[in-house]
């Protein structure tokens, strides 16, 4: 349950910290079907519908140096992994959040992991002056309809030195401008606030929010998932919100209707409109 404290915090900063939301079992069985994917070649992961997004290629993205060994900086839709990725689209440590910040109904638009290592970075974008009609962040009638919320778990800790998370707190309420937007997040400057977090917390916020993610200057390679949710007019963002084989017979009913979206929105997931 959402407490009053959380609602005045999310509404002040535009984030909130939730601490040991996955427990071990389940952050052990991610990791090691991440580790099992990463034995594979780009071309085995796409016959299990899977897609590696390498960075250079993301306009947000500080890409490190290459690696003797291993992958480059990479993102990718997660789903087709079934599994504890499946059992996170309603998990009950976030769901009140969700439906708190957004309200019913609403869908999952999206569903990525991410790795990085050395040297990456993101920088600061987004921020209430943009008004972007995908991101905005509402409260209206003495509730949130915000347009796009997003959680980041940790699956790795991750502290400043391996390139935490880091927002500018209140940015999503702002007027103007973010001055720091396209750089990345310095964590000493006086406007950053870097959010590091163990493996297990995550970071809900709203896509409005200014941020980004600290230059990775550690040996540690940062592990991250993003689930992002919207109201359910929203549509999904690409392949993002494709599902393994058998999904609609495993899920239960709220799981299969955050992923189809409610009537009168749902749509066979082969069906779904994409941007």
């Amino acid at each position: 349950m959402v407490t009053a404290e959380e609602r005045y915090l999310f509404d002040l900063n535009g984030y909130l910290v939730l601490r040991k939301v996955l427990p071990p079992p389940v952050l052990s069985a991610m990791n090691e079907s991440i580790d099992r994917l990463e034995t594979l070649s780009d071309q085995e992961v796409e016959t299990l519908n899977l897609a590696r997004k390498y960075q250079h290629d993301n306009v947000y993205a500080q890409v490190g140096p290459a690696p003797q060994q291993g992958l480059e900086d990479y993102s990718g839709n997660i789903l087709p992994c079934g599994g504890p990725f499946e059992e996170l689209i309603d998990w009950p440590g976030t769901l009140p959040y969700l439906e708190e910040t957004i309200g019913v109904p609403m869908r999952l638009d999206a569903a990525s992991f991410m790795s990085r290592r050395g040297g990456g970075g993101f920088v600061f974008h987004h921020g209430y002056a943009e008004l972007l009609p995908y991101s905005e962040y509402v409260f209206e009638q003495d509730a949130f309809r915000c347009a796009s919320i997003k959680i980041s778990f940790a699956l790795t800790d991750v502290g400043i030195e391996d390139g935490c998370f880091a927002v500018i707190p209140g940015s999503h309420k702002s007027h103007f401008r973010n001055p720091l937007v396209g750089q990345i997040p310095d964590p000493a400057h006086p406007l950053v606030r870097p959010l590091p977090c163990e493996a297990g917390d995550a970071v809900l916020f709203s896509e409005d929010l200014s941020h980004g993610a600290v230059e990775n200057r550690g040996s540690r390679v940062r592990r991250t998932l993003f689930y992002s949710y919207a109201p359910a007019f929203q549509c999904a963002w690409g392949r993002l919100t494709e599902v393994a084989p058998g999904f609609e017979s495993r899920a239960n009913p709220r799981r299969l209707e955050l992923v189809r979206g409610p009537a009168p929105f749902e749509n066979s997931p082969a069906d779904l409109v994409t941007v």
